[in-house]
Protein backbone atom coordinates (compact mmCIF):
# COMPACT_ATOMS: atom_id res chain seq x y z
CA UNK A 1 0.00 0.00 0.00
CA UNK A 2 1.49 3.21 -1.11
CA UNK A 3 -0.90 5.31 1.71
CA UNK A 4 -0.67 3.82 4.99
CA UNK A 5 -3.25 4.85 7.84
CA UNK A 6 -3.08 3.50 11.42
CA UNK A 7 -5.13 4.72 14.78
CA UNK A 8 -3.62 4.13 17.73
CA UNK A 9 -4.30 5.42 21.31
CA UNK A 10 -6.91 7.64 19.40
CA UNK A 11 -4.47 9.36 17.55
CA UNK A 12 -4.38 8.52 13.74
CA UNK A 13 -1.67 8.36 11.86
CA UNK A 14 -1.71 8.76 7.68
CA UNK A 15 1.44 7.76 6.11
CA UNK A 16 2.52 8.41 2.37
CA UNK A 17 4.48 4.80 1.71
CA UNK A 18 6.89 5.74 -1.49
CA UNK A 19 10.22 6.53 -0.03
CA UNK A 20 12.18 5.18 -3.20
CA UNK A 21 10.41 7.98 -5.01
CA UNK A 22 10.52 10.68 -2.47
CA UNK A 23 6.56 10.15 -1.52
CA UNK A 24 5.88 11.68 -4.61
CA UNK A 25 2.29 12.15 -5.18
CA UNK A 26 0.22 10.22 -7.40
CA UNK A 27 -3.43 10.62 -8.69
CA UNK A 28 -4.61 7.55 -6.46
CA UNK A 29 -2.57 8.84 -3.95
CA UNK A 30 -3.89 12.46 -4.05
CA UNK A 31 -7.30 11.37 -4.24
CA UNK A 32 -6.80 8.58 -1.33
CA UNK A 33 -5.78 11.31 1.88
CA UNK A 34 -8.93 12.95 2.72
CA UNK A 35 -11.34 9.85 2.25
CA UNK A 36 -8.65 8.37 4.45
CA UNK A 37 -8.06 10.56 6.81
CA UNK A 38 -12.07 10.86 7.68
CA UNK A 39 -11.87 6.86 7.49
CA UNK A 40 -9.09 7.59 10.44
CA UNK A 41 -11.79 9.56 12.44
CA UNK A 42 -14.48 7.64 11.71
CA UNK A 43 -12.43 4.78 13.44
CA UNK A 44 -11.63 6.50 16.58
CA UNK A 45 -8.65 9.15 15.65
CA UNK A 46 -9.24 11.97 17.87
CA UNK A 47 -5.98 13.95 16.05
CA UNK A 48 -4.31 13.23 13.11
CA UNK A 49 -0.45 13.20 12.17
CA UNK A 50 0.38 13.15 8.28
CA UNK A 51 3.97 12.37 7.12
CA UNK A 52 6.23 10.35 4.43
CA UNK A 53 8.21 7.59 5.02
CA UNK A 54 11.82 7.86 4.71
CA UNK A 55 14.18 10.75 3.79
CA UNK A 56 11.49 12.59 3.04
CA UNK A 57 8.13 14.33 3.75
CA UNK A 58 6.95 15.28 0.11
CA UNK A 59 8.51 15.67 -3.31
CA UNK A 60 5.44 16.97 -5.33
CA UNK A 61 3.64 15.54 -8.16
CA UNK A 62 5.24 12.00 -9.40
CA UNK A 63 7.55 12.23 -12.22
CA UNK A 64 5.39 9.37 -14.47
CA UNK A 65 3.19 12.43 -14.53
CA UNK A 66 5.51 15.39 -14.81
CA UNK A 67 6.90 12.85 -18.57
CA UNK A 68 3.59 12.70 -19.48
CA UNK A 69 3.36 16.34 -19.37
CA UNK A 70 6.59 16.99 -20.50
CA UNK A 71 5.39 14.45 -23.28
CA UNK A 72 2.51 17.17 -24.34
CA UNK A 73 -0.40 16.06 -22.24
CA UNK A 74 -0.30 18.64 -19.23
CA UNK A 75 -3.69 18.56 -18.62
CA UNK A 76 -4.51 15.23 -18.83
CA UNK A 77 -1.80 14.22 -16.52
CA UNK A 78 -1.54 16.95 -13.83
CA UNK A 79 -5.55 17.70 -13.84
CA UNK A 80 -6.45 14.88 -12.25
CA UNK A 81 -3.59 15.63 -9.81
CA UNK A 82 -4.13 18.60 -8.45
CA UNK A 83 -8.05 18.18 -8.42
CA UNK A 84 -7.50 15.10 -6.41
CA UNK A 85 -5.47 16.61 -4.18
CA UNK A 86 -7.40 19.90 -3.51
CA UNK A 87 -10.64 17.82 -2.53
CA UNK A 88 -8.22 15.83 0.26
CA UNK A 89 -7.10 19.45 1.75
CA UNK A 90 -10.26 20.27 1.58
CA UNK A 91 -11.87 17.65 3.75
CA UNK A 92 -8.36 17.83 5.83
CA UNK A 93 -9.59 21.46 6.34
CA UNK A 94 -13.07 20.49 7.74
CA UNK A 95 -11.97 17.38 10.01
CA UNK A 96 -13.29 17.89 13.60
CA UNK A 97 -10.23 16.91 14.85
CA UNK A 98 -6.18 18.65 15.14
CA UNK A 99 -3.79 17.61 12.41
CA UNK A 100 0.33 17.76 12.66
CA UNK A 101 2.70 16.98 9.79
CA UNK A 102 5.54 15.67 10.73
CA UNK A 103 8.20 16.59 7.94
CA UNK A 104 11.20 14.70 7.21
CA UNK A 105 13.06 16.25 4.24
CA UNK A 106 12.06 17.72 1.02
CA UNK A 107 8.56 19.02 1.26
CA UNK A 108 8.33 20.59 -2.44
CA UNK A 109 5.54 21.81 -4.39
CA UNK A 110 1.87 20.00 -3.49
CA UNK A 111 4.34 18.15 -0.86
CA UNK A 112 4.66 22.02 0.83
CA UNK A 113 0.69 22.39 0.49
CA UNK A 114 -0.34 19.81 2.30
CA UNK A 115 1.97 20.37 4.99
CA UNK A 116 0.96 23.85 5.51
CA UNK A 117 -2.65 22.44 5.15
CA UNK A 118 -1.75 20.62 8.55
CA UNK A 119 -3.22 22.67 12.25
CA UNK A 120 0.68 22.26 13.74
CA UNK A 121 3.99 21.60 11.84
CA UNK A 122 6.85 19.68 13.86
CA UNK A 123 10.03 19.74 11.29
CA UNK A 124 13.27 17.60 11.60
CA UNK A 125 16.27 19.43 10.86
CA UNK A 126 16.76 17.91 7.42
CA UNK A 127 13.54 19.49 6.74
CA UNK A 128 13.95 21.51 3.34
CA UNK A 129 10.47 23.31 2.71
CA UNK A 130 10.30 24.53 -1.21
CA UNK A 131 7.83 25.56 -3.66
CA UNK A 132 9.29 24.99 -6.67
CA UNK A 133 6.63 26.44 -8.44
CA UNK A 134 8.26 29.45 -10.81
CA UNK A 135 11.28 27.61 -11.52
CA UNK A 136 9.35 25.34 -13.98
CA UNK A 137 7.28 28.48 -15.07
CA UNK A 138 4.53 27.41 -12.92
CA UNK A 139 1.88 29.38 -10.69
CA UNK A 140 1.43 27.24 -6.94
CA UNK A 141 -1.75 24.66 -6.10
CA UNK A 142 -2.25 22.68 -3.22
CA UNK A 143 -2.79 25.99 -1.35
CA UNK A 144 0.40 27.09 -1.25
CA UNK A 145 -0.08 30.79 -2.10
CA UNK A 146 -3.51 30.85 0.16
CA UNK A 147 -1.53 29.58 3.43
CA UNK A 148 1.77 31.14 2.82
CA UNK A 149 0.15 34.60 2.51
CA UNK A 150 -1.95 34.03 5.89
CA UNK A 151 1.62 32.56 7.98
CA UNK A 152 3.86 34.81 6.49
CA UNK A 153 2.51 37.64 5.10
CA UNK A 154 2.19 38.19 0.90
CA UNK A 155 5.27 39.81 0.67
CA UNK A 156 7.42 37.21 2.36
CA UNK A 157 4.97 34.57 0.75
CA UNK A 158 5.72 36.45 -3.04
CA UNK A 159 9.61 36.49 -1.62
CA UNK A 160 9.97 32.72 -1.10
CA UNK A 161 7.64 32.14 -4.32
CA UNK A 162 10.28 34.16 -6.39
CA UNK A 163 13.62 33.01 -5.08
CA UNK A 164 12.52 29.41 -5.07
CA UNK A 165 14.59 28.78 -1.97
CA UNK A 166 14.79 26.20 0.52
CA UNK A 167 13.61 27.19 3.93
CA UNK A 168 15.51 24.58 6.49
CA UNK A 169 14.13 23.99 9.99
CA UNK A 170 15.18 26.82 12.09
CA UNK A 171 13.96 29.22 9.50
CA UNK A 172 11.13 28.06 9.28
CA UNK A 173 10.21 27.94 13.03
CA UNK A 174 11.24 31.29 13.05
CA UNK A 175 8.80 32.33 10.74
CA UNK A 176 6.05 30.45 11.99
CA UNK A 177 5.70 27.85 9.22
CA UNK A 178 6.32 25.14 12.30
CA UNK A 179 5.75 24.46 15.52
CA UNK A 180 8.92 23.25 16.62
CA UNK A 181 12.02 21.48 15.13
CA UNK A 182 13.68 18.13 15.93
CA UNK A 183 16.48 15.80 15.03
CA UNK A 184 16.35 13.96 12.57
CA UNK A 185 14.26 10.54 12.49
CA UNK A 186 12.09 11.71 15.28
CA UNK A 187 9.93 13.73 13.72
CA UNK A 188 6.77 10.97 13.21
CA UNK A 189 7.85 10.60 17.42
CA UNK A 190 7.25 14.06 18.40
CA UNK A 191 4.15 14.97 16.49
CA UNK A 192 2.16 12.13 17.44
CA UNK A 193 3.40 13.72 21.10
CA UNK A 194 1.75 16.90 20.19
CA UNK A 195 -1.57 15.00 18.18
CA UNK A 196 -1.83 13.27 21.38
CA UNK A 197 -2.24 16.37 23.69
CA UNK A 198 -4.74 17.89 21.23
CA UNK A 199 -6.74 15.01 20.95
CA UNK A 200 -8.77 16.48 23.43
CA UNK A 201 -9.96 19.65 21.29
CA UNK A 202 -13.58 20.34 21.31
CA UNK A 203 -14.38 19.13 17.51
CA UNK A 204 -17.33 21.41 16.88
CA UNK A 205 -14.84 24.98 18.33
CA UNK A 206 -12.19 23.93 16.35
CA UNK A 207 -13.90 23.56 12.99
CA UNK A 208 -15.06 27.54 13.62
CA UNK A 209 -11.99 28.65 14.84
CA UNK A 210 -10.25 27.22 11.01
CA UNK A 211 -13.26 29.33 9.33
CA UNK A 212 -11.98 32.39 11.47
CA UNK A 213 -8.76 32.31 10.76
CA UNK A 214 -8.84 31.74 7.39
CA UNK A 215 -11.82 34.65 6.65
CA UNK A 216 -9.86 37.04 8.71
CA UNK A 217 -7.83 38.76 5.94
CA UNK A 218 -10.98 38.63 4.01
CA UNK A 219 -13.23 41.02 6.15
CA UNK A 220 -12.72 44.50 7.89
CA UNK A 221 -12.76 44.48 11.30
CA UNK A 222 -16.78 44.90 12.12
CA UNK A 223 -17.81 42.10 9.51
CA UNK A 224 -15.10 39.83 10.98
CA UNK A 225 -16.45 40.87 15.02
CA UNK A 226 -20.04 39.98 13.34
CA UNK A 227 -18.74 36.73 12.15
CA UNK A 228 -17.31 35.97 15.57
CA UNK A 229 -20.28 36.59 17.33
CA UNK A 230 -22.41 34.34 15.14
CA UNK A 231 -19.92 31.53 15.46
CA UNK A 232 -19.69 31.83 19.59
CA UNK A 233 -23.30 32.48 20.20
CA UNK A 234 -23.84 29.07 18.06
CA UNK A 235 -21.59 27.33 20.09
CA UNK A 236 -23.22 28.25 23.34
CA UNK A 237 -26.04 26.24 22.48
CA UNK A 238 -23.83 22.62 21.90
CA UNK A 239 -23.35 20.11 24.74
CA UNK A 240 -19.26 20.65 23.94
CA UNK A 241 -19.70 24.40 25.39
CA UNK A 242 -21.65 23.04 28.34
CA UNK A 243 -18.86 20.27 29.38
CA UNK A 244 -15.93 22.55 28.59
CA UNK A 245 -17.90 25.32 31.17
CA UNK A 246 -18.55 22.49 33.71
CA UNK A 247 -15.29 21.24 33.74
CA UNK A 248 -13.64 24.26 33.94
CA UNK A 249 -15.66 25.49 37.16
CA UNK A 250 -15.21 21.76 38.48
CA UNK A 251 -11.29 22.08 37.72
CA UNK A 252 -10.91 18.88 35.51
CA UNK A 253 -10.42 17.70 31.97
CA UNK A 254 -13.28 18.48 29.78
CA UNK A 255 -14.56 15.52 27.71
CA UNK A 256 -15.56 16.44 24.18
CA UNK A 257 -17.96 14.87 21.88
CA UNK A 258 -18.77 16.78 19.51
CA UNK A 259 -21.67 18.08 19.71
Amino acid sequence: MELEVSVRDGVGVIEIARPAQLNALTVEIAERIGPAAEAAVADGARALVITGRGAAFCAGADLSLVNRALDGEPHAALTPLVAGLHRSLLALRALPVPTVAAVEGAAVGAGLGLALCADVRIVADSARLMPGYLAIGSSPDGGVSYLLARMIGSARAMSFLLHNRPIGAQEAVELGLAESSVADGTALDRAREVASRLAGTAPLALVRVRELLDRATTHDFAAHLQLEQQRVTELWDTADFVEGIGAFVQRRQPIFRGN
